[in-house]
């Protein structure tokens, strides 16, 4: 296919990298406890300092996937903490859909941590999509922790699709277009949407796992826009098609607000991170995102064991997962790896980056 959008300035951010950015704040207890609520993960590694203490990690942890949150950032055309999207010149004005993430976890996030993140660009690449051309740019982004030990590393992909001109969307609105109806979200009046809590269960060991097992679900939901605001004020980041719903209709295309990548990510990682449990260590997580959910929807994430292995002296277990939503629609899937104890043994808490 011949590249059409990305120009050589384009091609030649391929490789580059950003300048290291140390966070605000080092994580805190506040943190990671606002990060669990807004998740509704009851992980006492995250909210409890007395066990947390008594654990083998010694200390509160922060969530593993939520380890950055964005202080104070400006409020641009696509919400507070978009605009980082644009540091590729792309021939128009789209933000960028959250494609997936592929993320190694080497150390644990301890609450007292001081985060640096640096990005790379690693790819950008273009396909065709069912409505017209899109852009994918890949992003390798490294956090370390204030000793400079690599706490995590993922491969992210945004994806950028064509949008009408500023000039029609404009036109679109200044003609008082009407926005399109969409489900009004729980809860109704003298209403509480309950919350999910999910029981971590007993210690899982390597010997006892088989291929075909299927993991424990978590159901989340229904959602509602309440959620998704929780979700923007525990990470900071305020995309407007998370909560604006003119914006999201007329300016975006799309038919609703739609739920968080990320916090579909969440539910997918506590879904491992269960299933590890605390004796065990959460490895790698592969997801992409394969459709969108809305205010309303229920999601529920499973999984199933596709194979069991040893790498070295450790078992290690690989899962296909999935998101669905009480549409029926599968809207993400992925493959996660954790390693499980064998009996009598006692994982290490720093592991090297894979290939």
């Amino acid at each position: 296919m011949a590249d059409t959008l990305i120009t050589a300035e384009v091609r030649n951010l391929i490789g580059s990298e950003t300048p290291p950015e140390k966070n605000r704040f080092p994580l805190s207890d506040e943190m990671a406890y606002d990060l669990a609520d807004a998740t509704e993960d009851p992980n006492p590694l995250y909210i409890d300092k007395d066990h947390a203490d008594a654990s083998r990690f010694k200390g509160l942890l922060c969530p593993p996937l939520a380890t950055w949150k964005d202080i104070a950032p400006s409020i641009g055309y696509f919400g507070a903490g978009q605009e980082s999207h644009f540091d590729v010149p792309l021939p128009f004005n789209s933000y960028g859909l959250n494609g997936g993430s592929d993320w190694q976890f080497l150390r644990p996030p301890y609450v007292g941590d001081w985060v640096t993140r640096q990005f790379q660009i690693k790819d950008i690449f273009e396909k065709q999509g069912r409505s017209g051309p899109l852009i994918f740019v890949v992003r390798r982004e490294t956090q370390t922790n204030q000793h400079g030990d690599a706490i995590s590393v993922a491969d992210r992909v945004s994806i950028h699709r064509g949008l009408p001109p500023g000039e029609e969307v404009k036109a679109a609105v200044d003609s008082g277009k009407a926005l399109e109806s969409v489900v009004v979200s729980p809860p109704a009046p003298e209403q509480t949407v309950p919350r999910s809590v999910h029981d971590a269960g007993a210690q899982k060991h390597f010997e006892d796992i088989s291929v075909g097992m299927e993991l424990d679900p978590v159901v989340k939901g229904p959602l509602t826009t309440t959620h998704l605001v929780r979700w923007a004020a525990a990470n900071g980041n305020y995309a407007r098609i998370h909560w604006d719903l003119p914006f999201a209709q007329l300016h975006q295309g799309l038919a609703n607000v739609v739920v968080n990548g990320s916090l579909k990510n969440q539910y997918l990682g506590q879904l491992m991170v269960k299933f590890a449990g605390e004796e065990g260590w959460f490895r790698r997580f592969y997801v992409e995102h394969r459709g969108m959910d809305h205010p309303g929807d229920i999601i529920t994430a499973t999984g199933v064991v596709t194979a069991v292995r040893e790498v070295g002296n450790y078992g290690h277990v690989d899962c296909d997962v999935k998101l669905t939503n009480n549409r029926g629609e599968q809207t993400a899937t992925g493959r996660g790896t954790v390693v499980l104890p064998k009996k009598g043994q006692s994982l290490p808490l720093t592991w090297e980056l894979e290939d």
